[in-house]
């Protein structure tokens, strides 16, 4: 048994797939313990009489173990089969281990019933023992599954990630630092941390401006007295769009800007102009050369403007 087993295990070292270097892992220590049960339950069925008596106490015995070892295989397995996958998938999965904890846990003891049930033992004040303690740890721990149980569907869902910028119901915006099994953690730009229960966040509205890209638009307002030439005026902040689109850092060169004019005021008719900037972080300081540029140009040509609008900046 020895010889097979090692054969065995010089096979899957061959492979460098990740699945058999994984069953590898896996294999290891159950292995050895089916051996060792395997030889002694044949050394007991050739065994002279005089063992015979306690023959079928021992292979119950041998039995139960085997039958923990498979358990405890089928819960390595289960555990090891979902790591490879998060790392196929590159899925961000929180670092600590409560999940394959609870896996594990479970196939324990449905190992732990069938070892009950081999022996003879009535498994069903068990099973009800079992689910009344499950029931009031789970009511005990209401508030604390509900936000286990959203970390998981934010994970699951990927709509929110580590690294994206997002803005919360409350208008409270940042980047996304972690995401663990109670809490989001968000970096605001001052750099403080903000954190969400995962609960919370699961049920409120919030925007992630790098999906589906990261790339965003901004508007910039402005109030032209009825008294200017719109034309020229249109035209001159086209031109100012243009330039910053094409010479600023984190601009999307491939962008054409565009000027619209939207309402009438109390002071005059309200200009909007839209940039493209491929992250964020980038549209302050895409504002702030398009603002001071276009000053200049409306300061050389004549034309007045009463104030800035800055509206709230929306990904488009």
């Amino acid at each position: 048994m020895l010889l097979v087993r090692k054969l065995f295990f010089g096979f899957i070292k061959k492979s460098s797939h990740d699945y058999a270097l994984m069953l590898l892992r896996v294999l290891r220590l159950p292995s050895l313990l089916w051996v060792i049960v395997i030889n002694l339950y044949l050394t007991i069925e050739l065994s002279p009489t005089k063992l015979l008596k306690y023959s079928a106490v021992i292979e119950k015995v041998l039995i139960s173990i085997l039958i923990l070892s498979i358990t405890s295989f089928f819960s390595n397995l289960l555990t090891e089969l979902l790591q490879v996958y998060i790392l196929k998938t590159n899925l961000k999965f929180p670092k600590t281990g409560i999940v394959f904890l609870t896996i594990k846990l479970v196939v324990f003891v449905l190992g732990v019933i069938t070892v009950l049930s081999y022996l003879g033992i009535q498994v069903a004040y068990f099973i009800t023992t079992l689910g009344i303690a499950g029931l009031a740890v789970s009511l005990a721990l209401q508030g604390t599954l509900s936000n286990v149980f959203s970390g998981l569907n934010l994970i699951a869902s990927r709509q929110i990630e580590v690294g994206d910028f997002v803005r919360l119901e409350n208008g409270e915006e940042g980047y996304v630092e972690d995401i663990t099994w109670m809490n989001t953690v968000i970096r605001r730009r001052d750099n403080n941390l903000v954190v969400v229960p995962n609960s919370r966040l699961v049920n409120s509205i919030v925007i992630n401006y790098k999906k589906p890209t990261p790339s965003m638009n901004i508007t910039v307002s402005i109030v032209i007295p009825y008294s200017s030439d719109l034309e020229k005026a249109e035209k001159l902040a086209l031109e100012v769009a243009r330039e910053v689109q094409k010479t600023v850092e984190d601009a999307d060169q491939n962008f054409e800007p565009f000027v619209r004019y939207s309402a009438f005021t109390e002071f005059g008719i309200t200009l909007n102009t839209t940039l493209r900037v491929l992250n964020p972080d980038s549209q302050f300081l895409i504002r702030h050369e398009f603002i001071k540029r276009l000053k200049k140009a409306y300061e050389r040509e004549g034309i007045a403007f009463i104030q800035l609008l800055i509206p709230p900046f929306r990904s488009a």
